[in-house]
């Protein structure tokens, strides 16, 4: 049972089982000493007690075993002492050895005193040994256990020294984790705002660049309309500059001419022409052709013809949306959607949306992309 024990404490050297040794052995070296003490007490007892007993007075005779008991008791006491000091690793000093050294002799001479007397060689040899080997017992005991608790110790500041420079490097590789763990959530940490950032960028560069396309959209609408507005401008400069050019009138000579003139632009008679009719007629000079002859004289003339109006050689144009007469007067009447203000360019598009128009129609008459008339519109409608 023992031994299985020691076995089980730990593998051979280790403090553990060198601890489990120890106690085995100070278990058996404490009993080898209680046994042989109490051997030598009872021996001591039977031998001495006759010899003690001998020097008495008749009178005490009867209790001459109290002192080699006494002597015996303190001896034991002394080894118990040293037993209990080794333990620990403490001397009990000069006083304790004088304690086993005279606890010790007197144990010997009490046993061996009668046989001395007699001169009895042997006997003193044979009452000599149970004493002896307790005294050896009793400082032998000690020496075992000083030396067992030597090499416990050394074994512990083996293992504690081994157990130190484990822990340290368990500690060290532990702030390595650490450190790595650190700096792989350091990169991953970093790693994740780069992203971020990158992605925050694009987002921004997409949102730039599809304002950038909105507002080219917006500026190639606007100056496309602005051209066909300048166009229609023109258009209109020369109609108008066409109309207030006067019309070719017909010769006072030619009455064919006359006749192919607009009826509703008669021309008077060659008589009125000529002058007026409350002035006398001036003399004919001699020198002036008849208008007739004039007329006759000059056939290749192109024929003056009456200007045909426009809504007889072309169609009716639809009215635009910002032409419509039933349009409020915020949405500006009349005016093509070029150069609005914000409040009116909110106004068309309010009114479009009202009329159920689409975006491309209300983008057309408030001068916009359709994708901001939807940003307006979202907007209108957060609004309300």
């Amino acid at each position: 049972m023992g031994r299985s024990k020691v076995e089980a404490a730990g593998p051979p050297g280790s403090s553990a089982r060198l601890r489990t040794e120890m106690r085995s052995a100070d278990r058996f070296i404490s009993f080898m000493t209680w046994g042989v003490a109490a051997g030598a007490i009872l021996w001591s007892l039977l031998n001495a007690t006759p010899y003690v007993a001998a020097h008495l007075d008749p009178n005490w005779q009867k209790v001459a075993f109290v002192l080699p008991l006494v002597v015996d008791l303190a001896f034991v006491g002394a080894l118990r002492a040293d037993e209990i000091a080794s333990r620990h690793g403490v001397s009990g000093g000069a006083w304790g050895i004088a304690l086993r050294l005279f606890t010790g002799g007197a144990s010997v001479f009490l046993n061996v005193g009668h046989s001395w007397q007699r001169g009895d060689a042997t006997g003193v040899a044979q009452h000599l040994i149970a004493p002896a080997i307790l005294v050896l017992v009793a400082e032998g005991g000690p020496v075992y256990r000083r030396r067992l608790a030597a090499k416990l110790a050394a074994t512990a500041r083996e293992e504690a020294e081994a157990a130190e420079t484990e822990r340290q490097r368990q500690e060290a590789e532990a702030e390595k984790r650490r450190a790595r763990q650190r700096q792989e959530e350091a990169d991953r940490r970093r790693q994740a705002q780069e992203d971020e950032d990158r992605a925050r960028a694009q987002k921004a560069e997409d949102e730039e660049r599809r304002l950038a396309h909105d507002r080219e959209a917006e500026d190639r609408r606007a100056a496309n309309q602005l051209a066909l507005a300048r166009l229609e401008l023109e258009g209109r400069r020369i109609e108008a500059e066409a109309a207030k050019a006067p019309a070719p009138g017909p010769e006072p000579e030619a009455p064919a001419a006359a006749a192919t003139a607009t009826p509703s632009r008669p021309s008077p008679p060659v008589e009125a022409l000529s002058a007026p009719q409350s002035a006398p007629q001036p003399p004919a000079r001699p020198e002036a052709a008849p208008a007739s002859a004039v007329a006759a004289e000059a056939p290749s003339r192109p024929q003056v013809t009456a200007r045909v109006p426009e809504s007889q050689t072309a169609p009716a144009r639809p009215l635009a949306d910002w032409e419509r007469p039933e349009l409020p007067a915020e949405c500006v009447p009349g005016r093509r959607p070029v150069l609005l203000t914000d409040d009116q360019v909110t106004a068309r598009i309010a009114y479009g949306i009202s009329q159920g128009w689409s975006q491309r129609r209300i983008g057309e008459f408030a001068g916009r992309s359709a994708t901001a008339v939807n940003r307006r519109k979202k907007e209108m409608e957060g609004v309300a």
